[in-house]
């Protein structure tokens, strides 16, 4: 079976990759895998504990169909040098990638999206945090953009972000992703 690794650390914004991988699980080709920096239980913003399935120096690349990297705060004061290798990895094998949110800073800073159309939670939000970068002029103001096998999403777009992975997947086809969508994004109103 085809495996998507999450990567799980402590403060981890666990509603931004929910919907993603609660229907990826459900599939028949794919399973969630939880990947850490470590194996020692991590909490999540929502304070979930989470022992990783595996570590990042366990990740089977070539089961592996997509990493997904949700937000939080260690985006925005660490580096995650360990993360780099793994990262250019996935996008050597052509694997995809997914950020949400914070993310998308380590990515913009580590030159993921040099030749990539991205988004962020806003251009200012990134230059505020690394500045000019390469690939800034790719940058688009979407919810979601997927280019090149590179997700990227704002953080109040788990909706649009998790339809882009979906869709990367083939998780279902173009007429069931987009009633899947509607359902998430069409206001019910009582008559």
């Amino acid at each position: 079976m085809k495996i998507a690794y999450l990567l799980v650390f402590d403060g981890l914004s666990d509603w931004e990759p929910g919907l993603a991988v609660a229907e990826i699980n459900k599939s028949n080709n794919y399973q969630v895998k939880t990947v850490g920096f470590n194996q020692k239980i991590v909490i999540t913003m929502g304070g979930v504990s989470i022992v990783p399935d595996c570590t990042l120096n366990e990740i089977n690349y070539n089961d592996a169909v997509i990493l997904i990297l949700p937000g939080g705060e260690m985006w925005e004061n660490d580096l995650v040098m360990d993360l780099i290798p793994v990262v250019g990895k996935f996008i050597d094998l052509s694997i995809p990638v997914a950020a949400i949110c914070g993310p998308t800073v380590f990515l913009s800073r580590h030159g993921f999206v040099e030749n990539v159309e991205h988004t962020s939670n806003g251009r200012g939000y990134l230059k505020s945090l690394i500045g000019e970068y390469k690939g800034g002029n790719l940058y688009v103001n979407q919810p979601s953009v997927s280019d090149k096998g590179i997700i990227t999403a704002n953080g109040i777009a788990s909706v649009e972000f998790a339809r882009d992975i979906l869709d990367e997947l083939n998780v279902y086809d173009e007429k069931t992703l987009k009633s899947w969508y509607d359902f998430f994004k069409t206001p019910w109103l009582d008559d």
